[in-house]
């Protein structure tokens, strides 16, 4: 889905950054077409890190991942990827290049830790692969609802009925969710299952 929205992130392929002096490729989530795209672009960088939750790491296509890194670090889901990620970004060294690879909640989640560690913006690379379920942050309490795949959601913060709009805060990772009844109490727009 595209959007004229100008807060909308565009997502280019992942390539290599030669002037790194170290590489992460981070994966989750991934369809197994843009992993191996993603491969044979790593391929010409070392050392390479590679990180990735082990459905990943399992599925068809892993062995690609073998043959970037010898020992990929795996993960039994993003929780457990990203809290391993976080130490080794506060000791990362200048020069580091982080490659993201998976949903939008996930490489913006990457792209948040590195930011929290001083990593520039640009030795960051992040690409959109997988799903489109988003995350959504309620304007109204603040709470962020995880996996949203419809126009509208119940806030599991506030139980408002959020309208999902397609703007998008790289500051918080997430897309604004506003009252979609604010005007006319109880009045909601037909939902719409469309980021799956």
């Amino acid at each position: 889905m595209t959007s004229p929205n100008k807060s909308r992130p565009v997502y280019a392929p992942l390539d290599a950054d030669p002037h790194g002096t170290e590489h992460w490729f981070v994966t989750s989530g991934a369809t197994d077409e843009d992993r191996a795209r993603a491969v044979v672009a790593l391929s010409r960088v070392a050392p390479l890190e590679v990180w990735a939750v082990q459905a990943d790491a399992s599925r068809a296509g892993a062995d690609s991942l073998h043959a970037l890194a010898e020992a990929p670090r795996r993960f039994d889901d993003e929780k457990g990827l990203l809290s391993a990620l976080e130490p080794a970004m506060r000791d990362a060294c200048i020069g580091i290049r982080i490659y993201a690879l998976g949903s939008e909640p996930f490489i913006w989640s990457v792209r948040q830790l590195a930011e929290r560690y001083a990593i520039a913006p640009e030795a960051v690379h992040v690409a959109h692969s997988g799903s489109l379920r988003r995350r959504v942050y309620c304007i109204h309490c603040r709470a962020l609802n995880e996996q949203v795949t419809s126009n509208l959601v119940a806030c599991e913060g506030c139980g408002r009925h959020l309208f999902v709009r397609d703007h998008f805060s790289r500051r918080l990772a997430a897309f604004m969710g506003v009252q979609a009844d604010a005007e006319m109490p109880g009045e909601l727009p037909e939902r719409e299952h469309i980021y799956r």
